[in-house]
């Protein structure tokens, strides 16, 4: 049940394509729309002894920011007013090393956070949103940039299915969208030989439970594919989805997460919203 729906905010041009996705959501799903408006502060770094003051010019470049934030914050309250369902703006300052973890902590209080897909675009923060999917423990909506929201619920979904706890939870988020949904294709990439030459059925657990939801599903073996990105990415258009959903994988790399391959180019090339979870 999706009943209180955060989206990312920072001032630009996005801001509108994000609220495209976020706004139809809450109003079909009844849910509290919290916008998130994040103001960056600048990360200030001493380089020694000087003429002037570093904390001045670091409290100088805060104010601005600060100040940068109260215009956005303006134009935003004035959008926010005219909804018709309930909705509320937030506003957290901080700098790019905290960002991510700040955003996380928010995102926590919600039961789905929307952003635009952080990879391979003109305001890609890569570092930000890789911290909100592995620690905030809430299912994160990855929307294309400058592309807007269709009206109306998705009503044709891909599940990139994996038998792992990722997967499952990031079905467990998207059952409220797969139940609103014409059709669901759970898809499941394998390089190995046909499931039938196995004598296994693939996907037949899965396709049971969301049938128990009321999901109206197909499964779909895909195989020969080396590139599992790039196969469901092939899927989608193939089928003409409207919403992806898999699990979010990674791996620490010196305390920092990384997402690896086939989660990182789905990021990098999908043209339609992805939900991920970890």
């Amino acid at each position: 049940m999706i009943k209180d729906v955060m989206v990312y905010l920072d001032g630009t041009k996005e801001d509108e394509v994000r609220l495209s996705y976020a706004e139809p959501i809450a109003q079909q799903h009844d849910a509290f729309l919290t916008g998130l408006l994040c103001v960056e502060l600048p990360d200030i770094v001493s380089a020694g002894d000087g003429v002037f003051s570093v904390g001045q010019v670091a409290a100088e470049l805060q104010q601005e920011a600060e100040e940068q934030g109260d215009r956005f914050e303006k134009e935003l309250d004035a959008r926010f007013a005219k909804h018709e369902f309930r909705s509320d703006l937030r506003r957290i300052s901080a700098t790019p090393s905290y960002m991510g973890q700040s955003i996380a902590n928010e995102a926590r209080l919600a039961d789905i956070f929307i952003a635009t897909r952080p990879y391979k675009h003109f305001s890609e923060k890569p570092e930000i949103f890789e911290n909100v999917l592995f620690n905030s423990g809430r299912a994160c909506l990855f929307v294309p940039p400058a592309i807007p929201a269709s009206k109306g619920p998705y009503n044709n979904i891909v599940l990139g299915w994996r038998n792992s706890k990722q997967t499952a939870r990031a079905v467990a988020d998207a059952i409220p969208f797969m139940q609103r949904a014409d059709q669901v294709t759970v898809a499941i990439v394998s390089d190995e030989e046909a499931a039938e030459e196995r004598r296994v059925e693939p996907g037949a657990d899965i396709a049971r439970h969301l049938d128990r939801h009321g999901v109206n599903v197909e499964v779909r073996n895909i195989n020969g594919w080396s590139d599992a990105a790039a196969a469901l990415l092939n899927e989608v258009e193939r089928s003409d989805a409207d919403l992806l959903v898999m699990g979010g994988y990674g791996h620490s790399r010196f305390r920092e997460w990384v997402l690896g391959g086939a989660t990182r180019d789905v990021l990098s090339k999908a043209e339609v919203p992805v939900l991920m979870a970890h």
